[in-house]
């Protein structure tokens, strides 16, 4: 697999937005790169510090700042205050449907492929450690299960993944869900195990 594969397959994504006029901005960025021939996405395990979403797996990102002029803005500052990737080492190839979380933020992901390998430069206040997993383990069955979330008023049944030790769940499952599909869409990936 190549950049111009992925560039190509997202090309003509038209993202959802949501609707969600209480939700806090916020945008991520959804890290791939290329080793041997495979794409790999990075996430981070959140710092037990944190106010919102402490010790989970996610994407680099955070809230909408005043001084952002856009999302993507949001999600570059972010990504760079986080975990040290500079904007100019990023191609952003797409942007993914917009989600929201229980705890009311609506984010949005953008895709952006990077180098490899990468001097990152962790932010320790924010970030515990870097998670890189191949694109194809996600689709493996026997890191995918049910998740089931209580949210005050309902359970909710959501795809959640364990790999290398990590749960990811909530939102940062429902985007790498999203990616999955695109993916399998495209023929980027086998279409099953």
């Amino acid at each position: 697999m190549t950049g111009h594969q992925l560039t190509s397959a997202l090309a003509n994504y038209k993202y959802q937005p949501l609707s969600f006029p209480d939700g806090v901005r916020a945008a991520v960025l959804c890290p791939l790169f290329i080793r041997e021939g495979e794409a790999h996405l990075l996430l981070i395990k959140r710092s037990q510090q944190l106010k919102h979403h402490k010790g989970e797996v996610s994407f680099p990102g955070g809230v909408k700042e005043n001084s952002d002029r856009s999302l993507l803005e949001t999600c570059l500052r972010e990504t760079d205050e986080e975990v040290g990737i500079k904007s100019r080492d990023i191609t952003i190839i797409g942007r993914l449907d917009e989600v929201d979380t229980t705890t009311g933020f609506l984010v949005s992901p953008f895709l952006g492929l990077i180098p490899h390998p990468y001097s990152f430069q962790l932010n320790n206040q924010e970030v515990e450690h870097l998670i890189t997993v191949p694109i194809a383990q996600f689709i493996e069955t026997t890191n995918q299960y049910n998740f089931y979330y209580f949210n005050g008023q309902r359970l909710i049944s959501l795809i959640a993944y364990h790999i290398n030790s990590q749960v990811i769940w909530g939102a940062t499952a429902r985007i790498v869900e999203q990616l999955i599909t695109i993916f399998q869409e495209n023929q980027l990936l086998p279409t099953g195990r």
